[in-house]
């Protein structure tokens, strides 16, 4: 991120202790284009094992999360974040406000929608048996737009209730 400049950065990180590679396998594998050694029933990369995220870590998320606010090099920062990640949402907000040396606007689109897989069919032991028991269906996921100028009021529109579906253009 240190030697890359943009108009925006998107900023996405794993919210908690779930490997976005592990998630998305085979898109790794159609960009790399190759044939790599694969484990289990998902036949996930092995690869997917021995390369950690430092945002897969909870003692060293919010350290690697400034670390990227820091050096991301636009002057829009659009975050993506949930309810259920390892850091609260007032912590994130806070680091948001302390970019350009408390000079960013903050706006924030909230959206409301059903959690992963796992929370909706149940999990799940190798025998195909429900265990454990689920809390709740639904998450909150938060988009924060971060500027130097206040993007809320250009922003108003995609951030109401009746969308479904954030319009960028």
């Amino acid at each position: 991120v240190k030697q890359l400049e943009a108009d925006v950065a998107y900023i996405d990180p794993p919210y908690n202790q779930h490997s976005y590679l592990g998630n998305y396998h085979i898109w790794e594998s159609l960009v790399r284009w190759d044939k790599p050694e694969v484990y289990g029933i998902a036949c996930k990369r092995i690869d997917v094992r021995q390369r950690q995220s430092v945002f897969n870590s909870r003692p060293r998320f919010l350290e690697a999360m400034r670390e990227l606010l820091v050096h991301a090099r636009a002057p829009v920062l659009v975050v993506s974040f949930n309810n259920e990640g390892f850091l609260a949402r007032e912590t994130l907000e806070s680091e948001l406000t302390t970019l350009w040396n408390g000079a960013g606007k903050i706006t924030t689109i909230e959206n409301d929608f059903k959690r992963y897989v796992g929370a909706q069919i149940g999990i799940h032991n190798l025998r195909g048996e429900k265990v454990g028991k689920i809390s709740h269906l639904r998450n909150k996921e938060f988009i924060y737009v971060v500027s130097r100028d206040d993007l809320t009021a250009k922003l108003a529109p995609m951030a109401s209730a009746q969308r479904r579906q954030l319009s960028l253009i």
